[in-house]
């Protein structure tokens, strides 16, 4: 297991450290604020119109922020932010009441929570696992009540000792707890890159059949993988039949408790042959318009489809077929090489990922492979790496390799041999090795 500290949390602590020192600084103006002959003239007028017109409005402020705060709760990616905000809403609502007397009201206390939880909601009375507004909300709303604070002080007094300290606090407070309030970890989009018939459609399936297993939350597939899932799942269907059309296989699901992430694991997949010319359409303008060439136009739109995917990913997972071993000549492996290249010639870091689909093609020369992933694992990289195509991707790529492949059983038909997926009384099929991937992805 990896031991480290999550980027994530860091920044975030940062972000919440800024805030966290300047909110005594901020508080102090404050309290200078409602000091001035200004605001007490304010809360005078308000009086004039009710005599606990000032109670009622703070009593709806909490209320406001109570509804919003639970929204959060709600929110899977918000709820650090919620429990930061109910201990800040706990420490001020109790410091103003010692400060200024006032007296809260219970049925406006209940007003201000159903505005909050409203708006926040967009007014819809339906959950979605993340609720943007009500974090949106809370920010403008503090912001503008900080703002107003600020201009209410230097309206009323010729004191202009403190002037730029407090506008440096107020401008760096308004940022910083908007970045808090609307801070969501950024998750991985992860692509996956390999030759026709390598197997890559049958790794995000399987990819995505572990995800149904682990996953906290919903996982998402597109419909194309849902398609795909439906055809493994037929014994009629020996394999997933190949299309002449364009599929995108894809899924997303939340990975981590403190601040999920949403991780997506995305394919292409084209009918024929078409890695050996993405790295050359990868960070380039378009060169062909629609009517010039139609057919070439057709090709260069699904390079670029597949090179924008690339260049806009995190992490690339490049698929080898190790059941063409030892012949990796014709799998375009070179190309894997090149793709890398481009892109860190362009800046890019991207983490690769090796994985040797149906790699049972080496189980009979280690037989103990079901108890020792990690020495299969191992004894695969040993004997692929001795071909040169290997040894160019792994000095290029510094990645792990990764075996996976699903259970098989040999069927004599007439006059050859074929292999069909094992699958249980559910039809489920057997796989190996896509848990330990995984594993390894999402940490």
């Amino acid at each position: 297991m990896k031991i480290g500290i999550d980027k994530d949390y860091v920044k975030f602590l940062v972000i919440f450290g800024i805030v966290t020192i300047l909110t005594p600084f901020l508080m102090d103006i404050i309290v200078r604020s409602w000091k001035t002959d200004l605001m007490k003239q304010l809360a005078d007028g308000i009086k004039s119109i009710d005599p606990a017109g000032t109670s009622i409005l703070f009593s709806i402020a909490v209320g406001f922020y109570i509804g919003s705060i639970f929204l959060l709760y709600l929110d899977i990616y918000k709820r650090v932010q919620a429990i930061l905000l109910s201990i800040g809403l706990f420490s001020i609502t109790s410091y103003i009441f010692k400060l200024f007397s006032i007296n809260f009201n219970l049925i406006f206390i209940i007003l201000g929570i159903l505005i909050g939880g409203l708006s926040g909601n967009r007014f819809k009375f339906t959950y979605r696992k993340e609720i943007k507004q009500a974090a949106a909300n809370i920010s403008i709303i503090s912001v503008i009540y900080v703002v107003i604070s600020y201009i209410i002080f230097y309206l009323s007094t010729a004191d202009s000792g403190n002037f730029i300290k407090d506008s440096v606090v107020v401008l760096i407070f308004s940022y910083f707890f908007g970045e808090v309030m609307n801070y969501k970890a950024k998750g991985s989009k992860i692509f996956v890159l390999g030759p026709a018939q390598s197997g890559k459609t049958l790794f995000i399936a399987g990819c995505y059949m572990r995800a149904l297993e682990t996953a906290k939350g919903p996982v998402k597939p597109s419909p194309d993988l849902l398609e795909l899932i439906d055809q493994m799942h037929k014994e009629e269907i020996i394999w997933p039949r190949r299309t002449q059309e364009i599929s995108k296989y894809q899924f997303i699901y939340d990975i981590g408790g403190l601040f999920p992430k949403e991780m997506m694991l995305r394919t292409l997949d084209y009918p024929g042959p078409f890695i050996e010319k993405i790295y050359k359409y990868m960070y380039i303008k378009k060169s062909s318009k629609k009517g010039e060439n139609d057919k070439k136009y057709e090709e260069e739109i699904k390079y670029e489809a597949v090179a924008k995917e690339i260049t806009k990913s995190d992490k690339l997972i490049f698929i080898i077929d190790g059941s063409k071993y030892p012949n990796f000549a014709d799998m375009g492996i070179t190309q894997y090489v090149k793709i890398l290249g481009r892109l860190q010639e362009n800046g890019r870091n991207v983490k690769p990922y090796i994985v040797v689909t149906k790699s049972d093609f080496f189980t009979r020369e280690y037989p103990n492979y079901e108890n020792d992933y990690e020495g299969f694992k191992q004894f695969i990289e040993s004997r692929i790496s001795n071909s040169i195509f290997i040894k160019e991707l792994l000095n290029e790529a510094s990645a792990s390799i990764y075996p996976v492949f699903y259970y098989t059983k040999k069927i004599n038909g007439e006059g050859h041999e074929y292999y069909i997926p094992l699958r249980d009384e559910n039809k489920n099929v057997y796989t190996y090795g896509f848990d330990k991937f995984m594993d390894d992805l999402i940490e």
